[in-house]
């Protein structure tokens, strides 16, 4: 049965190995292949973005107002 997603899916074909969808399927039947694949990369670049968040230091913001510099 589908299951309503919370945000919109837009469709792309995707090249896997032989035999990694159908395993990916038995290993989660309820919650589907497409799914797992969809939770996996919303993780990947969730952990990516997180890792350079922490490796650049954010710009201070100037406390400085406009007619100041004029």
């Amino acid at each position: 049965m589908k299951r309503k997603e919370d945000r919109p899916i837009s469709k792309h074909t995707l090249n896997l190995y032989a035999g990694q969808l159908d395993k990916l399927q038995e290993l989660h039947p309820r919650l589907g292949a497409a799914k797992v694949i969809r939770t996996l990369i919303e993780d990947h670049i969730r952990s990516v973005a997180e890792g350079a968040a922490q490796r650049f230091e954010p710009i201070p913001e100037a406390n400085v107002e406009l007619k100041e510099i004029l």
